[in-house]
């Protein structure tokens, strides 16, 4: 079990100091207090916000958390605020349950063609997408996984390699669409580009999510378990990722070294550390705070309960599975 309860203040004479201390208050009040719906758990929204706030990088990140914190009126606004970066960060990340897709077909090697493929698509980049920047990643990765080495079975490996999204393919999904969709992911981009220097929405907007700097190779299981934020890569250096894990035993398990560094003999970039530092926080705040099982929980849940009981007692299950199904 991750879930941490908020340390110490760390912000003494900071400006985010009086917004930490909200944070622990709503945490040592939560027994007491009931969550607003479409929210998780008092207890949870408490450090989801502090760890936030303490996880999240220095500058307008930062900042944009601890005025946001110190803008709400009551405990109420601080746990909608809470089931705000649940429902447009934590969940973004989140793959959405369901059975583990078929591995994508492609030929043996890429060739060539493919990685010309590539270079005009990102001149035409209407016309750039998944399987032309999967090709050209498994080119760039010499068809093997950046987290384990080994190599693809249609290479003569073992294990079934496929093309990974850092940032996930999900907020550009609804993007054109008018309404609560389009509303909501905009709602995630904005988030996105409070907690990176990039300009993340220019650099991966429509088709651009393919481009390679957002694009890993990975065997099956180390997506699988990359996208449910069970694995994930914490910038060391250029390029060099410690490698953490939600569970002890799974990097073991999968073969994946405590530490990483990625690499190619090709010219084609690498995945952008920006990309992987966002994926990383997401992935320590939703363990640390308690999102995590809380999300898996109702997921699960709504597996086991596929009709709403008549004495309404999995009301709170399907209240909680809307407010997911927002972020679908």
């Amino acid at each position: 079990d991750m879930t941490t309860p908020l340390p110490p203040n760390p912000f003494l004479g900071s400006a985010f100091y009086i917004a930490y201390e909200r944070c622990v208050a709503l945490e040592a009040a939560a027994h007491n207090l009931q969550a607003p719906p479409y929210c998780p758990s008092p207890i949870v929204c408490a450090r989801l916000l502090g760890h936030l706030l303490r996880l999240a990088p220095a500058g307008n990140g930062q900042g944009q958390v601890q005025r946001e914190i110190a803008s709400a009126a009551d405990d109420i606004k601080l746990m909608e605020l809470a089931g705000l970066y649940l429902s447009h960060f934590i969940r973004a990340f989140k793959r959405s349950s369901g059975p583990t897709p078929q591995p994508s077909e492609h030929p043996s090697r890429p060739s060539f063609e493919d990685s010309r493929q590539y270079s005009l698509a990102l001149m035409e980049e209407g016309t750039l997408d998944h399987r032309t920047a999967r090709a050209t990643a498994r080119r760039r990765d010499d068809n093997c996984c950046m987290l384990t080495g080994k190599r693809d079975y249609a290479d003569g490996g073992l294990v079934w390699v496929e093309a990974a999204h850092i940032i996930p393919e999900k907020p550009n999904k609804n993007i054109a669409e008018e309404g609560r969709k389009q509303f909501h992911s905009a709602g995630i981009w904005a988030i996105l580009s409070m907690f990176t220097n990039d300009d993340i929405v220019e650099e991966l907007a429509g088709n651009r999510i393919h481009r390679l700097e957002n694009i890993m190779s990975m065997q099956q299981t180390c997506h699988r378990a990359f996208d449910e934020l069970v694995l994930w890569l914490k910038p060391v250096e250029v390029h060099m990722y410690h490698v953490r894990e939600a569970r002890q035993g799974l990097k073991t398990e999968m073969s994946i070294p405590d530490v990483v560094t990625l690499s190619t003999t090709t010219d084609f970039p690498l995945p952008h550390p920006a990309y992987l530092a966002l994926h990383a926080l997401c992935c320590e705040v939703a363990w640390m705070s308690g999102a995590a099982e809380y999300i898996i929980d109702v997921e699960r849940r709504m597996d086991q309960t596929r009709v709403l009981a008549k004495d309404g007692s999995t009301a709170d299950i399907l209240s909680a599975a809307l407010a997911l199904a927002q972020t679908c």
